[in-house]
């Protein structure tokens, strides 16, 4: 008696359909949210380090926070008026 095996044509694997996309796009949100987040550590780090410093950050924030960047730009002439 003799045993014999016979294998179908080789099958070829493939991906499911849109996995690489989807691969694709949450590498890509990835590599993102890492450069928003090293951007974000790097603004943070970036502190104003004299009064013309502060009155430039006053005038960038002036559009998002209008009363803070009033409050920075008070504080610098505080400390310029004591100064003198």
């Amino acid at each position: 008696m003799s045993a014999s095996m016979t294998f179908g044509r080789a099958t070829r694997l493939s991906a499911p359909r849109g996995s690489i996309w989807f691969a694709n796009a949450a590498a890509a949100l990835i590599s993102f949210l890492r450069r928003l987040d090293q951007w974000q550590l790097e603004r943070a780090k970036a502190e104003p380090q004299n009064a013309e410093e502060v009155l430039q950050w006053a005038r960038s924030i002036e559009g998002s926070d209008p009363g803070f960047a009033a409050d920075l730009r008070a504080a610098v002439y505080r400390s310029q008026s004591r100064d003198n």
